[in-house]
């Protein structure tokens, strides 16, 4: 695993110092499918209303009258969140492609890129297939540190992505040092049906077992986000940012507010 770990953040620094020197345009959409994005932002949870509410805490009293909230709160931004990370590190292999050319081959577009630092190689090679309403994508990285340790054709990500974004699939591999082949560890799906409504479920996966999946559903001005773990009670947060009331609920049972997001057990939404 170090050794991998090592292999992303070398190949992740020199594609983010070629992206950043290269002021090429690249293909016209013409020519080519615009490249995706790993996570498309309009399907992203919508947090403000947890960044953009926080009842004042005068006192331990206060504090306790609207634990509910603030416990919801800390899940929603944190926990949350965080789970939404793992895009950031794979969103950096596509930095370069812009800067290079595609060719259209087999019924496939490619770009390829190779960059060498020191004794170290590293080949990337992204392919686009047109399907009904979108494009299949996939990216190969292939790697050599010259000193014996490399890998040809490791496919990191896969997916199939709308032609306006709206729609998708990922699916996200990390590759096992020992056997040079990839190992499934993500997944990300997402529906942007409007402005107001969307839904967007990631799995994690260790050795092909899911460990935790987030939903999320929002039909605005309501919110539902569920988590669910392989062990352990579901968690699910539930809000309205309209009336401001909602309720977190877990193995400990369900715990709501109100809309001056103080604890209200009696709340119709706890009963």
């Amino acid at each position: 695993m170090y050794r991998y770990t090592k292999y992303l953040l070398f190949t992740v620094l020199i594609m983010g110092l070629v992206a950043c020197g290269d002021d090429s345009t690249g293909p016209s959409p013409e020519e080519a499918p615009e490249l995706p994005k790993v996570q498309n932002e309009q399907a992203q949870p919508d947090v403000s209303f947890f960044e953009n509410n926080q009842p004042k805490l005068a006192n331990y009293d206060v504090q306790a009258e609207t634990s509910n909230y603030y416990e919801a709160r800390q899940v929603a931004l944190f926990q949350g969140m965080s789970s939404f990370a793992f895009a950031s590190a794979y969103s950096g292999f596509l930095m370069a492609a812009p800067g290079e050319d595609p060719v259209f081959e087999d019924g496939l577009w490619v770009w390829e890129y190779s960059y060498s630092y020191e004794n170290e190689n590293v080949s990337l090679k992204l392919t686009a297939e047109e399907v009904t309403g979108g494009y299949s994508w996939a990216m190969y990285w292939s790697y050599d540190d010259g000193q014996g340790n490399s890998f040809e054709d490791y496919k990191m990500m896969e997916g199939t992505v709308s032609e306006d974004g709206s729609e998708g699939n990922w699916q996200f591999n990390s590759l096992d040092t020992d056997t040079n082949q990839e190992v499934l560890a993500y997944t990300s799906e997402w529906k942007v049906t409007s402005d107001t409504e969307k839904n967007m479920t990631v799995r994690f996966y260790d050795a092909g077992t899911v460990t935790m999946t987030t939903t999320y559903d929002e039909d605005n001005p309501e919110h539902q986000w569920v988590f669910s773990y392989q062990n352990e009670p579901d968690v699910t947060l539930y809000w309205n940012s309209d009336t401001n009331v909602g309720f977190i609920e877990d193995g400990d049972g369900k715990r709501c507010w109100d809309e001056n997001f103080q604890d209200a057990p009696n709340s119709q939404l706890c009963s």
